[in-house]
């Protein structure tokens, strides 16, 4: 993906169920290719399944700092390390990933930092999958990005097409999904900065399928039950 680090802030917004986690954890790794130093936080106080710091040993195989609360404190709602989490926002020497709980609630936790954040090299994403509920429609889509801004306070530059059913993702799923999200990005004048793709589909699915640059993910969560 061309200049997909361009920006050394990259903060991943979007709704339950988006696959939103799954994106900032690979993207964390990608960027150990332009960056020696890069984190990734956790202020998902929304899902108590799909979190961050579930990979934690996985990324920091991978270099990656993994900045979320410790020991008894793993499951707090509570951001606890905003100390930490200002410091590498303010420290230009790290590329660092938000990985922001879902929907409009966990953008609450966002605005805590909206000082900090705004004057620095930044973009905030909405990572959209049009198979899940409230996102499903033009009009849900562009309300949740609304509710994500007036909550956070922050202005999403850009939009991640993330169509898919998780294991029951087909190929034709995967583009009829791409369909609506890139009528909400005309709709909202938002550009689509890439779209993510399990890579099980990368030798049916090539780049040249896209407009968008394509980024293949591996998935890294799973369910308590699976």
């Amino acid at each position: 993906m061309n200049n997909v680090t361009s920006k050394r802030i990259k903060i991943f917004v979007g709704g339950f169920g988006s696959g939103k986690t799954e994106i900032a954890i690979n993207y964390s790794i990608y960027c150990r290719k332009s960056y020696n130093q890069v984190a990734i936080v956790d202020l998902d106080i929304v899902n108590p399944y799909f979190r961050t710091r579930e990979a934690k040993n996985a990324l920091n195989l991978k270099g990656v700092k993994v900045v979320a609360p410790e020991g008894k404190l793993t499951y707090a709602d509570l951001p606890l390390i905003s100390p930490e989490i200002k410091g590498l926002i303010q420290n230009l020497d790290y590329c660092l990933i938000l990985d922001v709980g879902g929907d409009d609630v966990g953008t609450v936790v966002l605005g805590n930092f909206k000082s900090f954040i705004e004057g620095s090299d930044y973009e905030m994403l909405l990572v959209v999958n049009p198979y899940r509920p409230f996102t499903q429609s033009l009009s849900q889509i562009k309300q949740m990005a609304q509710e994500i801004e007036n909550t956070s306070r922050l202005k999403i530059s850009g939009i991640v097409s993330n169509p898919n059913l998780s294991r029951e993702t087909e190929e034709k799923i995967i583009k009829q999904g791409h369909i609506l999200i890139k009528q909400a990005s005309q709709k909202l004048n938002l550009p689509i900065k890439f779209i993510c793709i399990d890579e099980r589909f990368s030798k049916k699915i090539g780049k040249d399928n896209f407009v968008e640059p394509v980024f293949y993910i591996k998935r890294f969560m799973s369910l308590p039950w699976e």
